[in-house]
């Protein structure tokens, strides 16, 4: 459409209105304004459309008062911000991985994993004990079974309330023995490793030592047996002793 026509058309659609003989013209700013008396717009600008649209104060609008100002915006959705760790966080991990990792690491020390360059010698055979002077091999009437795991084992028994050594029994990794024992109420440890140095180093760098936290109660009617064999299952509640065990002399 050229612009004869399109002034032909405005023509028109005023003799329809009623407005013939209104001239339109054009003011610096390319802003039109229809009537004489009518304010010209510049070109780009915008103004509210429609009953009571001038955009301040209006009620029949587009937005009504309740919307006005930033409220509209609660309601849009925003993208969250990325997530930071706090640094407490990594503390927490630490601490709940802690049950894992000591006993995994127990078990790579017990299995011989560290470096050793003490001098080994033989393990004692499987049954063979150690037994306080003071104790009457007679009368060792209550017995304990006990079954190595995979790692060597002597397996110790005090006196509960004066903390004495009575007996030790020594067993070879994955074997079983039958060991008589006295009658009593003893607190049991348990010293593992793999190679053998002695009643005074013991297992060297692969030692680890336990006491069972219950008291073990040995009659002539109530022997005990124990499986060194780490399990979920298990039973035999132990703690762990920082510190190797003494001599025995």
């Amino acid at each position: 459409m050229g612009i004869d026509d399109r002034d032909y058309m405005r023509e028109r659609y005023r003799a329809r209105q009623g407005q013939a003989g209104v001239s339109t013209w054009w003011n610096d700013r390319k802003g039109r304004r229809e009537l004489p008396n009518q304010k010209a717009a510049p070109l780009g600008s915008a103004s509210w459309i429609g009953k009571g649209g001038s955009g301040t104060g209006s009620t029949n609008g587009w937005f009504d008062a309740a919307n006005r100002g930033f409220d509209y915006q609660k309601s849009r959705h925003r993208p969250r911000s990325a997530s930071q760790t706090h640094p407490a966080q990594k503390w927490i991990l630490l601490l709940c991985a802690i049950p894992m990792l000591i006993p995994a690491y127990r078990e790579a020390k017990r299995a011989g994993w560290f470096p050793d360059r003490e001098v080994e010698l033989p393990f004692p055979e499987s049954g063979t004990v150690t037994v306080n002077n003071s104790v009457d091999p007679k009368t060792a009437r209550s017995k304990i079974n006990v079954a190595a795991g995979e790692a060597n084992a002597v397996v110790q028994l005090f006196d509960r309330k004066t903390d004495a050594h009575v007996i030790s029994v020594y067993v070879n990794r994955d074997e079983k023995v039958s060991v008589p024992v006295p009658p009593g109420t003893y607190r049991m440890k348990i010293v593992e490793g793999d190679k053998w140095h002695g009643l005074t180093k013991w297992f060297g760098a692969s030692t680890t030592y336990e006491t069972v936290v219950r008291p073990m109660v040995f009659t002539r009617q109530r022997y005990l047996s124990i499986d060194l064999h780490r399990s979920p299952a298990g039973n035999l509640r132990t703690s762990i002793n920082i510190r190797n065990p003494k001599p025995l002399n």
